[in-house]
C-alpha cells in the first residue's frame, strides 16, 4: 500500500482491471480498494471528491457481473468520482475466446476517453 498511496492521492483517473470471482473482484484488488479507506481517515480525505474518476474492466470465464458492478457503482458514489462505465467480457473459458469479442473495441475507446 505504501506505493498504492501516493499514485491515488496523485492520479486523476483510476482503472481497476480484475476476472471476475465469485461474482467480485479478484481478492487482491478488493483488499486494495478496501484498504484505500485510510486515505478518508486522519489529517485529511485524500480519497474522496478531489475530481477523481474510475472505470472497471473485467472478464470472466461465464457471466454474471451483476453483484460486481453493483459494488462498483456504488463505490463511485461514495467516493464522490466520476463513474467513467465498465467493459465486461464475459464467456471466456479458453485461450483465445476474447479475439474479436466487442469488449475489446469498448476498452480501446474507453481508454482514448480518458484525457
Amino acid at each position: 500500500m505504501s506505493q498504492i498511496y501516493p499514485a491515488v492521492k496523485d492520479c486523476d483517473v483510476v482503472v481497476l482491471a480484475t476476472p471476475l470471482y465469485y461474482w467480485n473482484m479478484s481478492g487482491q484488488l478488493r483488499t486494495a480498494v478496501d484498504r484505500l479507506f485510510a486515505l478518508e481517515e486522519g489529517d485529511g480525505n485524500y480519497l474522496r471528491g478531489n475530481g477523481k474518476a474510475s472505470a472497471l474492466l473485467m472478464a470472466a470465464e461465464g457471466s454474471g457481473f451483476e453483484d460486481v458492478v453493483l459494488y462498483y457503482d456504488h463505490l463511485m458514489e461514495h467516493l464522490i468520482w466520476k463513474n467513467l462505465g465498465h467493459v465486461l467480457a464475459g464467456g471466456n473459458m479458453a485461450v483465445g475466446d476474447i479475439e474479436g469479442k466487442p469488449e475489446l473495441k469498448e476498452a480501446y475507446e474507453l481508454g482514448k476517453s480518458i484525457k
